[in-house]
């Protein structure tokens, strides 16, 4: 329903007008304002009239009845909802017979306020669409009074039966001497013959055209054309003959005014004759159907419509002609588009008698292809939505379950009967209806998200409650109506549980950093401190030898501490350029003559330091085993990039073994670069492996790389 909806509840208990408005304004449609008195009640109708009122009965002066009378009196159309603590059969029949728009009796619970709020709903719905069809209908009222033709019915002996206000203003004759008129006395004598065998031809052949001067009260005659239409009963017996006039002079005139009322119409405004022909057809038959509007004229309508439906419309449309006075009825068919394509219609026809403009059945068609291709695509969703492990549900736009799927019902445990149905609050506690209900409110917001997950505790019928992720979305909109969120339930104790235990290995992870960083810093500290001091004392290569030992083990701590680090996955990602970060790297790294080729290396999302690490790594293993001659090439895969060199290589028998922490070929290594630049890439999410360069060197390689340009 669209726009806010403003509540007048009226209660002279004032725990109740508090209660009733707290759970009315969970709502966010519903906008509520108490008053404790009926006298107050009338003031703000008559200050500022409300969407919806909703009344208590049993009040002090005057009570619900008392109310809804005078409310009445001024706006009979208002909706007004009795909702009373105080019922019985007498006092719901005085409020029928009062024009009450519904009659509800107060009990406890939050599923009489939710149905309170249904029926709120469907109240001021219902007055807003009956506002709409009583706009449109006075539309085409007005539009049709615009148009100069007269038109009237006659019975078979010529007497009339029914006439429009041009008749009387054109004739001057009023009302009352029409009815008592025989249709000759509207022409001049020397006419009467050709009135008298019109009428006669229009029986028998069922139409018929002449043009006859009208003659006027003061004697004027005006040229006119005028169309004869048998009208005939269920038996195909004659009933009377419609009579429609058109001012010959002002003809072009009236043409322009019907068609200026229709031709910035979105929808196709069709006129067709009795046989079946395009009198007219709106400018808007172009951009919907593709056909330029003046050629359709005068071709069968019928020939535009799909073999499938070409005769139920038929039909249809010949039913309301022969029933003037039946309602409109809606006709779905396919019509076909210029191109030899086919869309879906859906048309409203009216048997427009009364229009003097027209002389035969106006159809308005609107182009429903969208809504049915929704419809279909909805039907091959719900094909897949079977066929899915988890939980979904359909919540329509009052709030209960339309549809649920095998595994929901198996998962909260009820039967699918009592689901569909029932509210939310079957499964749900308050808080959680109310989260829900929020995350909803977001996701109609203007600005708001296509889709919404969040944590909600589901109490199923039997056993404990359990944590489930719900992911929620909006079904697609139907006129720009809301019609409901759909949405999927999935357990996430294994997500959970999955947390925990990386959190707990995340706290023994930053335990043994700290020890590793902090508490074996300070011993390391103090022997390097009392080496200097020796050293300062006395020269031996025993203390050479230590202060090395003791470079390593620095050394490896480093080593140790950034591989630790770089086992975490990748949270933020940047823009980084290969190209300036491999030839960045190497500046830093001791190369002798070693040399350095980058190719054209893509722009890749990752994060900067860590690539950094992997570049660093990847240059010093290939300096310290490929010798001080080595070359070093950084160049493009398909979904990645490497590093090689023409070094010695690693032989196969030992190309997995190179990752594992401590592993190295040189006596002074620590064994942690390559293990370092596996975290690296398993922290991107990137697949790394080593083969022979076409040097016969190393080549390592980094696949799966998400590249930006």
């Amino acid at each position: 329903m669209e726009g806010k909806v403003s509540i007048l509840h009226v209660d002279d208990e004032r725990s109740m007008r508090d209660l009733t408005e707290t759970f009315l304004e969970r709502n966010e449609q519903f906008t509520v304002e108490t008053v404790p008195s009926a006298e107050e009640g009338l003031e703000r109708i008559e200050a500022h009239p409300p969407d919806c009122v909703v009344s208590d009965y049993d009040m002090t002066k005057l009570d619900g009845l008392e109310f809804l009378e005078a409310v009445r009196e001024q706006h009979p159309n208002l909706p007004f909802i009795l909702f009373t603590g105080k019922g019985s059969e007498e006092v719901a029949s005085d409020a029928i017979a009062a024009g009450v728009t519904d009659y509800l009796q107060k009990s406890g619970g939050s599923e009489h306020y939710e149905l309170l709020a249904n029926r709120i709903h469907n109240a001021v719905q219902a007055r807003r669409e009956a506002k709409r069809a009583d706009k449109q209908e006075r539309f085409t009222s007005q539009a049709l009074d615009t148009l100069e033709d007269v038109f009237y019915v006659l019975n078979e002996d010529g007497s009339f039966r029914r006439w429009n206000n041009r008749l009387s203003e054109i004739t001057g004759y009023p009302s009352q001497e029409l009815a008592e008129m025989h249709a000759t006395g509207l022409f001049p004598e020397n006419e009467h013959n050709k009135v008298h065998d019109a009428i006669e031809t229009a029986l028998t052949s069922g139409e018929v055209t002449e043009k006859i001067d009208l003659l006027t009260a003061d004697g004027d005659r005006r040229p006119h054309e005028f169309r004869g239409t048998r009208l005939t009963d269920g038996d195909g017996e004659p009933t009377g003959i419609v009579w429609i006039g058109r001012d010959l002079t002002d003809r072009r005139q009236q043409e322009r005014r019907f068609r200026a009322l229709v031709e910035e119409s979105k929808d196709i405004i069709s006129v067709i004759d009795s046989s079946g022909r395009f009198q007219y057809q709106s400018p808007s038959v172009k951009h919907i159907l593709g056909y330029d509007p003046d050629e359709t004229v005068g071709n069968m309508a019928w020939d535009y419509i799909h073999p499938d439906d070409r005769d139920r419309v038929i039909e249809q449309v010949e039913e309301q002609v022969a029933n003037p006075d039946s309602e409109s009825r809606t006709i779905e068919y396919r019509a076909r588009h210029a191109d030899g394509s086919w869309r879906w219609m859906e048309a409203n026809g009216n048997n427009q008698l009364d229009n003097p403009a027209v002389e035969g059945h106006i159809i308005t068609s609107r182009d429903t292809t969208e809504r049915k291709d929704r419809q279909q695509e909805l039907k091959k969703y719900k094909t897949i939505v079977q066929s899915l492990t988890d939980a979904v549900y359909v919540v329509d736009n009052n709030g209960r379950f339309t549809y649920v799927n095998d595994e929901f019902v198996e998962l909260v445990g009820y039967d699918r009967e009592t689901i569909v149905g029932n509210t939310p609050s079957l499964i749900k506690d308050e808080n959680a209806v109310d989260r829900a209900n929020r995350q909803l409110g977001r996701l109609l917001s203007t600005d708001g998200p296509n889709t919404i997950s969040f944590e909600v505790t589901i109490h199923p019928r039997t056993g404990d409650p359990f944590v489930c992720e719900d992911h929620m979305g909006v079904l697609p909109y139907d006129d720009e109506e809301f019609e409901g969120s759909v949405g999927v339930l999935r357990d996430i104790t294994e997500q959970k549980e999955y947390e925990q235990t990386i959190e707990a290995e995340n706290e023994r992870l930053a335990e043994f950093t700290g020890i590793v960083s902090h508490d074996l810093q300070t011993p390391l500290g103090v022997v390097e401190t009392r080496l200097e001091l020796a050293q300062q004392e006395c020269e031996s290569d025993h203390l050479h030898k230590a202060r090395d030992a003791l470079d390593r083990s620095q050394t490896l701590i480093d080593d140790l501490l950034i591989l630790a680090q770089e086992g975490s996955q990748v949270v933020e990602f940047e823009r980084v350029e290969l190209t300036h970060v491999s030839k960045q790297c190497w500046e830093s790294v001791e190369t002798d003559q070693t040399t350095l080729q980058v190719e054209d290396v893509p722009v890749i999302n990752a994060d900067r330091s860590r690539i950094k690490r992997l570049f660093e790594n990847l240059y010093s293993n290939a300096v310290n085993h490929g010798g001080s001659d080595v070359t070093v090439r950084v160049g493009t895969m398909d979904d990645g990039f490497y590093v090689a060199d023409t070094g010695s290589g690693i032989p196969e028998s030992e190309q997995e073994a190179v990752f594992e922490a401590g592993y190295s070929t040189n006596e002074e290594g620590t064994g942690f670069g390559l293990r370092i630049v596996e975290e690296v890439a398993d922290a991107h999410g990137w697949e790394l492996s080593v083969t022979e360069s076409k040097q016969g060197g190393a080549r390592f390689e980094m696949s799966g790389v998400e590249t930006i340009e």
